[in-house]
C-alpha cells in the first residue's frame, strides 16, 4: 500500500468541496506567482472538523491566500465565530476580499493587510484556533506569537510540515525547510503543547495547548 494511493482514496471520499470552495481554490491556483499554494480538500475538511469540534469564537490565519482555507473553517464554525486573516500581498488581499463578499461573510472575516510579524505584535488574544501557513522561514517566530495569543485549550495548526520531504529526507533540499524543522522540534518539546504531525497532503501539524 503506497502513501499516494491512500491519499487518492481519502481525497476521493472528501471530494472537492462546494461550488464556492471549488471557485476559491481555482482563484488561488491562479495566484501561484504570488506565492499562493492552497491546501487540498482533505486538509480543508480537517480544518472544518476542527472548527466543528472546537466551536471557536475567534480564529486567526497567518497567511490567507484567496480564502480557500478560510471557507473550510467557516463551514465548521458557528454563526457567532469570527475569523481574522493576515495577508501581505495587496493583489491576493483583493482576491480574498472578493471571495469573502461572494460568500456573504464580510461581517465575519476580517483581513489584516501587511507583514505578518508586524501585525502579530499588535493583535490581542486569546484566539481559540491559529492556523499558520505563510513564510516557512518564519515558522518559529510565528509560533512564539501564537503562544502569546492563545491560552490553555487553544489549538495551533501549521501546514507544510513535511515540505515535500525536505524536512526529513537526506538529499532533499528546499528553501524554508530549516524554519519548519525548528518549528516542529519546538512543538514536540514544549511541555505546554500536546502535538502530532498528521501526514495529510504536505503534512499538517496540530498542537493542543494543555497549559
Amino acid at each position: 500500500m503506497q502513501y499516494d494511493d491512500v491519499m487518492n482514496y481519502v481525497g476521493g471520499l472528501v471530494g472537492s468541496g462546494d461550488e464556492l470552495q471549488v471557485w476559491s481554490r481555482s482563484r488561488s491556483n491562479e495566484l501561484r506567482e504570488h506565492g499562493v499554494v492552497p491546501i487540498d480538500p482533505t486538509r480543508g475538511r480537517f480544518l472544518e472538523l476542527i472548527a466543528r469540534i472546537k466551536s471557536p469564537r475567534r480564529v486567526l490565519e497567518i497567511g490567507s491566500g484567496a480564502g480557500y482555507s478560510a471557507l473550510w473553517f467557516m463551514k465548521g464554525m458557528g454563526r457567532k465565530g469570527i475569523l481574522e486573516t493576515i495577508e501581505v500581498d495587496p493583489q491576493v488581499a483583493n482576491e480574498l476580499r472578493e471571495v469573502i463578499q461572494k460568500a456573504g461573510l464580510k461581517r465575519r472575516i476580517k483581513i489584516h493587510k501587511g507583514e505578518a510579524l508586524a501585525i502579530l505584535r499588535k493583535l490581542k488574544g486569546p484566539y481559540d484556533v491559529i492556523f499558520i501557513d505563510a513564510d516557512k522561514d518564519e515558522y518559529p517566530r510565528y509560533l512564539q506569537h501564537a503562544m502569546k495569543l492563545t491560552a490553555a485549550g487553544s489549538i495551533i495548526l501549521a501546514d507544510n510540515l513535511l515540505w515535500s520531504g525536505a524536512t526529513f529526507l537526506q538529499g532533499v533540499r528546499k528553501a524554508g525547510a530549516e524554519g519548519i524543522v525548528e518549528y516542529t522540534k519546538r512543538i514536540f518539546n514544549d511541555s505546554r503543547l500536546s502535538s502530532l504531525l498528521i501526514p495529510l497532503g504536505d503534512g499538517l501539524g496540530i498542537s493542543f495547548r494543555a497549559k
